[in-house]
């Protein structure tokens, strides 16, 4: 019984922990190109600026991103840079940029664990050897079930990708 639990535990736990994760790749779902004109992607590690407002040298927007996530500031920042890249923008304006907490229960219901717990202690002579050998009893403990609280933080973004012109 203890050995389901277990199981079903795991299993809980790999799948809240692996489905939140997402990489800044799978954002590229979210970017809207303005124009059919195609840009080269830049290198991984091309600096591109992130503005706060629009620059005054000449430039053209290719396209926008905007999306929400509860992964935090540098994942939305490094989403930025990534769409940046592949679609070889030269600058970020960041227009605006959200944040809320949302708040969420989890239900965790009551259960019954086996505990196993030292049973007497068996000692055995053969041969001028000694051997002891131990048995495990097992018994119930109840776990009451609960509710817990979670607060995640949502962070939202919208941006424009530029190309400066020359």
């Amino acid at each position: 019984m203890f050995r389901i639990y277990s199981i079903v535990l795991v299993t809980c736990v790999a799948a809240l922990l692996l489905g939140g994760c997402a990489s800044v790749s799978s954002t590229s779902d979210f970017y809207l190109p303005y124009t059919t004109e195609v840009f080269p992607p830049k290198a991984k590690d091309a600096p591109i600026p992130i503005l706060g407002r629009a620059p005054k040298e000449r430039y053209k927007a290719i396209g926008r991103l905007a999306f929400q996530s509860d992964l935090g500031w540098r994942f939305m920042r490094e989403s930025l840079l990534y769409n940046a890249r592949m679609n070889g923008a030269d600058a970020v304006i960041l227009k605006t940029t959200d944040s809320r907490e949302q708040e969420r229960f989890v239900r965790v219901p009551p259960r019954t664990d086996w505990v196993a717990v030292p049973g007497p202690v068996f000692v055995e002579k053969r041969k001028n050897k000694t051997y002891y050998q131990t048995t495990s009893n097992y018994i119930p403990v109840f776990r009451p079930g609960y509710v817990e609280r979670f607060v995640d933080v949502i962070v939202g973004i919208d941006s424009e990708m530029i190309v400066f012109r020359k």
